[in-house]
C-alpha cells in the first residue's frame, strides 16, 4: 500500500514536470505576440477614477499591461504625434521606447482675488498653485502654474492566491487638477530562466539495500536543459 502511494506521487509530479515543459515549448514567440496585438482593440485604458477621502485629491488607477509594438496600445492620434513630435524631439526611433506615459487632466476651481490695484486696472489671483494676473487695460490675462503630479508603480494581487499584477496610480496634490483619462505602453521583455539553479528541494529518494523510498528535504542544485 505504502508503494503505491509513493508510486502514485512520483506519478504526478512526473506529471506536473512534463505540463510545465509542454508549457515552455508552446510559449507564444514575440512574432506570435505581435500578431495576437494586431487583432486586438486594446489602445483603451479602463482608468479607475476616485477621490481620496483623505485629502480629496483626485487619483487615476489603471493596470499596467506588456506588449511588442507601442501602436497597437495607444491611438492613432498619439501615435502620430510620439511619430512626429516627441520621437523625433528624444532623437531616437519609436521602435526604441521601451515605456511611454500620457496622462490628461483638467484643472477647474474659482478663485477670488487676492489683491486689487485700481490704478494700474489689475487684478491678482493666487493660491498655492495657480498665480493670475488680470490686466484690463489691454484685456489680457498673465498666468503661472506650478504644476505637481506623482506617480505610483507597484504590485497587488485581486485575491490572495491570484496573479500578481501592476498598477500604476496617478494624481496631484492639487485638488483643482483631476486625471481624466491616459494612454501608455511599456514594452514586454522576456527573462530567460537560468542553466543553473540553486533552491529547497524535497520529495522522494530510493535505498535499494532496503528496497524502499524515504521522503527527503534539503538544498539542491538544478539544471535547465532547455532555456528558450
Amino acid at each position: 500500500m505504502k508503494n503505491k502511494a509513493v508510486i502514485a506521487i512520483l506519478a504526478l509530479i512526473i506529471l506536473a514536470l512534463v505540463a510545465n515543459l509542454i508549457g515552455g515549448w508552446f510559449t507564444l514567440s514575440k512574432k506570435d505576440h505581435i500578431a495576437e496585438e494586431s487583432e486586438k482593440n486594446i489602445d483603451t485604458i479602463y482608468l479607475n477614477t476616485y477621490v481620496n477621502p483623505k485629502d480629496s485629491t483626485t487619483h487615476g488607477k489603471f493596470e499596467q499591461k506588456e506588449g511588442e509594438v507601442v501602436k497597437n496600445y495607444i491611438t492613432k492620434n498619439y501615435m502620430t504625434y510620439v511619430s512626429d513630435t516627441l520621437a523625433p524631439a528624444l532623437n531616437i526611433a519609436k521602435e526604441k521606447i521601451d515605456e511611454l506615459t500620457r496622462a490628461k487632466f483638467t484643472l477647474e476651481g474659482q478663485l477670488k482675488a487676492s489683491k486689487i490695484q485700481r490704478e494700474k486696472d489689475r487684478v491678482y489671483y493666487e493660491n498655492k498653485y495657480l498665480q493670475i494676473v488680470s490686466n484690463v487695460q489691454d484685456s489680457t490675462v498673465d498666468y503661472k502654474y506650478n504644476a505637481i503630479v506623482d506617480v505610483v508603480k507597484y504590485q497587488d494581487r485581486k485575491w490572495l492566491l491570484g496573479k500578481e499584477n501592476t498598477y500604476i496610480d496617478i494624481s496631484s496634490p492639487d485638488k483643482n487638477m483631476k486625471i481624466n483619462g491616459v494612454e501608455h505602453f511599456k514594452k514586454r521583455i522576456d527573462v530567460k530562466p537560468k542553466r543553473f539553479g540553486l533552491g529547497i528541494q524535497a520529495g522522494y529518494y530510493y535505498v535499494p539495500a532496503a528496497n524502499q523510498f524515504y521522503p527527503g528535504f534539503g538544498v539542491g542544485l538544478s539544471y535547465n536543459l532547455i532555456r528558450l
